[in-house]
């Protein structure tokens, strides 16, 4: 509704201030005003912004102004961090953004060409497709953000137009899992070079200590930055590890953590002075471990790739998938095969003897036949197979159900010390189980949401008669 309303100025002449206002639910959502000297002038200005207002989503538009991409992502930043809610890589990426031309563009008019201009230039920078990738994941994170929490008329739909061609243009593209691993030597170098910096630069950052914990731990870097005295269990041996990384878990991810060996030793040596195990910027300590490749002339080791020596180390010294999960943090075994790089020589440690010229018979495993299986699986050597899994990995479980339908479904049931569990999935292979019970698979059962595809009956009748006779025993 437009007033007009007559006003006299102190030089004696008159102007007409027209205000135009919105009220929703009995609440002003929207109000903007303006002066003419002439009240037809007014009267004009305030029916056309009246018309405007009429279309659909003008009112957010019209509030929103000439926000720009910066602005947004600048407000996202300062709303998120506080409460911990971005990462460390996350966080490089917006701050990078913000000092790119994108983030010039208004956040209203963005199109994908501006998407796809971005990334050419990030490409000519030498940013490789996975880099680029995170940038606009990112950025579409920040717009969506934006709609769905600030109500603002933007969306990640440019970048949805554009993901097509970034793909064809081989712009943007997944990161390649990395199989690089320190050798012996590599390390020992490494350690020479940073104990002498440490005694020459006065260094109050224990370089190497950080590094060995780094593989003995298999964390992150980040989640060593955060250890924390307070989060220490002395008498078992456990860190709390909070905010560990995982792609569906994005905040208050905490995991107890056993610390094993060389670990937990280098952790008792440190000083108890501070809240934090090791009150360090992590980036100075990163930074080091770069300067000590450069100057050795070792070439493509990573500080991260500490993590990977760490957790192939326990896989070598034969802990089963279980217990490197455990240590590692990983949900998936598919996800923890990409920074498991066994070195096949390892593999006669088992034996505890070097290459021998003896030939060794070795008979097949026998399947064993120890539940009820369906589709494609006949045994439990089948599950094995299907899973990547080792015969102890899955040593203490007594399969109840199993089925695999190619494309379809994936569903086992299991138990380990009378408590039931399920691994279910859409066709991909990943041993993730969670706690069920009898109950709750029967009523699943029997509402569909269970054993069924379509019109087509895969193995309902089946898993409910092995059921049945679970709550006869």
């Amino acid at each position: 509704m437009a007033t007009i309303t007559k006003q006299l100025k102190t030089n004696g002449e008159l102007s007409y201030r027209a205000q135009v206002r919105v009220k929703r639910g009995g609440k002003i959502i929207f109000s903007e005003a303006r002066s003419f000297p002439k009240e037809k002038l007014a009267r004009d200005w305030a029916a056309r912004l009246e018309l405007d207002l009429k279309g659909h989503g003008a009112i957010e538009k019209r509030k929103m102004g000439k926000a720009t991409v910066g602005m947004l992502i600048g407000r996202y930043v300062e709303e998120l961090d506080p409460a911990g809610k971005i990462g460390r890589t996350k966080g490089y990426v917006l701050d990078s953004l913000l000092a790119r031309p994108i983030a010039e563009k208004e956040a209203l008019t963005l199109d994908a060409a501006d998407v796809i201009q971005h990334c050419r230039d990030r490409q000519e920078e030498g940013a490789g497709p996975a880099t680029v990738l995170h940038d606009v994941s990112y950025l579409k994170s920040v717009l969506e953000h934006a709609k769905r929490v600030w109500s603002m008329p933007v969306s990640g739909q440019a970048i949805d137009e554009a993901m097509g061609t970034l793909h064809q243009l081989k712009l943007i593209g997944k990161s390649r899992a990395r199989d690089r691993r320190p050798t012996g030597d590599e390390l020992q170098r490494i350690f020479t070079w940073l104990e002498s910096r440490q005694s020459s630069h006065n260094s109050i950052i224990p370089h190497v200590d950080l590094v060995r914990f780094a593989i003995s731990s298999g964390m992150r870097a980040a989640e060593i930055e955060r250890l924390r005295w307070d989060d220490l269990d002395e008498e078992k041996r456990l860190i709390l590890v909070r905010q560990r990384k995982d792609p569906k878990h994005k905040v208050f991810n905490d995991q107890w953590v056993p610390l094993l060996g060389e670990a937990w030793d280098i952790v008792q040596a440190q000083p108890r002075d501070a809240e934090l195990i090791f009150p360090y910027n992590i980036r100075s300590v990163t930074a080091a471990w770069q300067r000590a490749c450069n100057d050795l002339g070792i070439h493509d080791l990573r500080f991260h790739d500490l993590r990977h020596e760490g957790i192939s180390r326990l896989f070598e010294a034969g802990l089963s998938i279980q217990e490197v999960a455990m240590v590692s943090g990983h949900r998936s075994w598919n996800n923890l095969k990409r920074y498991t790089q066994l070195r096949p020589e390892s593999l006669h440690d088992k034996f505890g003897a070097p290459l021998s010229p003896t030939v060794v018979r070795i008979e097949p495993e026998r399947p064993e036949q120890d539940g009820c299986y369906a589709g494609e699986w006949s045994c439990r050597q089948d599950v094995l197979d299907a899973f990547g899994l080792r015969p102890k990995d899955i040593g203490g479980i007594s399969i109840l159900f199993a089925a695999f339908f190619t494309d379809t479904k994936v569903f086992v049931v299991f138990k380990e010390e009378q408590e039931l569990f399920e691994v279910e999935s859409d066709g991909e292979m990943i041993w993730l189980p969670e706690a069920t019970t009898i109950n709750s698979l029967r009523h699943r059962l029997k509402t569909g949401r269970l054993g069924r595809h379509g019109k087509q009956n895969l193995f309902a009748d089946e898993l409910l008669q092995v059921l049945i006779r679970q709550t006869q025993e």
